[in-house]
């Protein structure tokens, strides 16, 4: 059985950065590791944590930043942002 997703953080940090340096090579600078981790914890492995280590890696290395707006964009409908007043559009930039 896989891992308890909170386990993961530790040994997976090095690729969590290596995706935060892609992204902001990418134009993506304000994207931190704890954000990555937090995506892949609430959505990408949400329901089932890969049980191996190199599936884990293959699902970051394979991750992109259009997948990470998906996340950002759904959790800002469910947690209701009232209006776009209330979104640091700065950090996206």
């Amino acid at each position: 059985m896989a891992k308890e997703s909170k386990d993961f953080y530790e040994e997976l940090l090095p690729w969590f950065e290596l995706k935060v340096s892609e992204f902001s090579v990418e134009g993506y600078p304000n994207i931190e590791v704890r954000d990555i981790y937090l995506c892949f914890k609430n959505f990408v492995w949400k329901h089932t944590v890969p049980e191996h280590y190199y599936q884990r890696v293959f699902d970051i290395v394979r991750f992109n930043v259009n997948q990470y707006f998906d996340f950002k964009s759904l959790e800002a409908q469910v947690y209701q942002v009232s209006s776009l007043d209330d979104i640091n559009f700065d950090e996206f930039l």
